[in-house]
């Protein structure tokens, strides 16, 4: 998600996320700091709000991250309840036409608002499935080692995150 946004030329982007004592709000904080480093942008701690849990934290942290003089141009938003209180952030300041934004999974009607939301979509049908089959190997017996196991995302552009940055030359 944070590598779409900067193939879209943003260079500032604002991450939005839960508590570390996540995992995968750890492993999508991770990835934002990864995307950035490995294009050479930098890390500005004032474009970084973690530690929220509901729509209401990311809308108040995105409009504070938005009044600074020196803003992001997009956000990325690590959890869905994130994300929608991000698109109430922009829509309360009136800038959800001008700052790109993607959100991590997909939430009901996103693709009906304006712009509707690009996001990175889980696969739950897939995750479920992987879950039933792990557990029924265990009811079986199966004492195999825990492991991690990885379910592909998709993106899905919707419009919010193929705002192109002001700055950027097309």
């Amino acid at each position: 998600g944070v590598r779409h946004l900067i193939d879209h030329g943003h260079r500032k982007i604002g991450f939005v996320g839960e508590p570390p004592a996540y995992s995968p709000a750890r492993q999508r904080y991770r990835g934002y700091l990864r995307a950035l480093q490995t294009s050479n942008i930098p890390i500005e701690s004032q474009f970084i709000s973690r530690d929220l849990t509901t729509e209401d934290d990311a809308q108040q942290a995105v409009i504070k991250m938005m009044s600074q003089s020196d803003s992001p141009s997009a956000i990325f938003a690590a959890h869905n309840r994130l994300t929608i209180g991000t698109v109430k952030g922009l829509r309360d300041i009136g800038m959800e036409h001008s700052i790109a934004l993607v959100g991590f999974d997909d939430f009901q009607l996103a693709y009906l608002l304006q712009p509707a939301v690009t996001v990175i979509a889980q696969d739950p049908l897939a995750i479920g499935k992987l879950g039933a089959e792990l557990l029924f190997r265990r009811i079986q017996g199966d004492d195999s080692p825990v492991a991690t196991h990885i379910v592909t995302t998709t993106l899905i552009e919707r419009g919010s995150g193929e705002i192109m940055c002001p700055t950027s030359k097309p």
